[in-house]
């Protein structure tokens, strides 16, 4: 139905489907409906309340928000700093041990203040 998707984000993945189009009885349309019209020139339409009103080219921009972007590349940053540190780990088994008892305590401190 929507000839083209394009996303402007490195964690936005867009998949085509060609499969057998949904139905859609256009003869009882509702509010948001979207169609492909082979009739008016082929392009797509969206149904406003009242009528069809085509799309400027049948394609889509999708984007994430600012606050989302932030968010994963943080959460992208922590991944990597997490993956060293294991390496580190298991290179240095006197860092190891440090790290072990850290979390030990770590988990002895949470646990205190949750009581």
């Amino acid at each position: 139905m929507i000839n083209n998707i394009h996303g402007n984000s490195q964690w936005l993945n867009v998949e085509t489907y060609n499969g057998n189009k949904p139905y859609i009885n256009t003869t009882q349309p509702i509010a948001g409906m979207v169609r492909y019209n082979i009739h008016n020139g082929g392009c797509m339409e969206v149904y406003d309340g009242s009528s069809w009103q085509p799309f400027a080219n049948g394609s889509a921009n999708i984007d994430l928000s600012e606050d989302t972007k932030r968010i994963l590349e943080w959460a992208e940053k922590k991944m990597h700093e997490d993956q060293k540190l294991k390496e580190l780990l298991a290179r240095h088994p006197g860092l190891k041990d440090l790290n072990d008892k850290f979390e030990m305590m770590r988990a002895l401190c949470m646990e205190e203040e949750q009581q």
